[in-house]
């Protein structure tokens, strides 16, 4: 197989993992522990993709074409066998093909990589920086925290990742994030969807700040 290809166990999830962002994980079935297992006696790495169909527990799932390489950084074994992960997200890559269903998926995948000449527009930017120091804030708000402005990435990809980790979107519109090969038209794209949910999380924020005051 050509040098940058691989294969690595899979994780078919309900969830859209981004480079750089962080994933717990619940890991109680018997075929993922082993997967587990096998991933901290090597590299400490499996893919992550979301579920086009099935579900997570039971019969293999089938995902996505893109996902993205999750690193383990942390495991706590509990008394029962199961395991609570810590992982960060790593790569996007692209499954070529299923070369295992069981124990648990294996896939032979390639990475995809970033256009580094792409540059960040200043214009871009400074828009990032407004939109998701207000987002950022209005989640911190609904706990009663506050949050200084965010320190932005300055390559686009970075960024790009950055706003779409936090997203509060539906599995497929994150998942037609991660498939986007230019990290300014993901970056774009990402913050129209943070701008499209501000007003309903203005409201929200409003109404629970509303309600603790009105409770004491």
């Amino acid at each position: 197989m050509p040098p940058q290809e691989r294969v690595l166990p899979l994780f078919p999830l309900n969830v859209v993992l981004f480079p750089g962002a962080p994933l717990p994980l619940h890991v109680f079935e018997e075929r993922y522990k082993l997967m587990v297992q096998h991933c901290l006696d090597s590299d400490s790495l499996f893919g992550v993709a979301l579920i086009r169909s099935g579900m997570e527990v039971g019969e293999p799932a089938v995902p996505y074409d893109v996902g993205a390489i999750a690193r383990i950084t942390g495991v706590r074994r509990l008394d029962d066998g199961r395991m609570l992960l810590s992982n960060m997200g790593e790569q996007r890559f692209r499954v070529l093909e299923i070369v295992e269903l069981r124990p648990y998926v294996r896939a032979l995948v390639t990475p995809l990589e970033e256009d580094a000449r792409a540059a960040l527009d200043p214009g871009l930017k400074e828009r990032a920086r407004v939109v998701m120091t207000e987002h950022l804030r209005l989640l911190l708000g609904v706990r009663g925290g506050w949050v200084n402005e965010p320190k932005l990435p300055d390559d686009p990809g970075p960024l790009s990742y950055f706003v779409c980790a936090s997203l509060q979107a539906a599995p497929g519109e994150k998942q037609a994030l991660l498939e986007n090969d230019s990290p300014t038209d993901r970056l774009r794209q990402a913050l129209d969807l943070v701008e499209r949910d501000l007003p309903a999380l203005r409201e929200y924020v409003a109404r629970e700040a509303a309600n603790r005051i009105n409770s004491q």
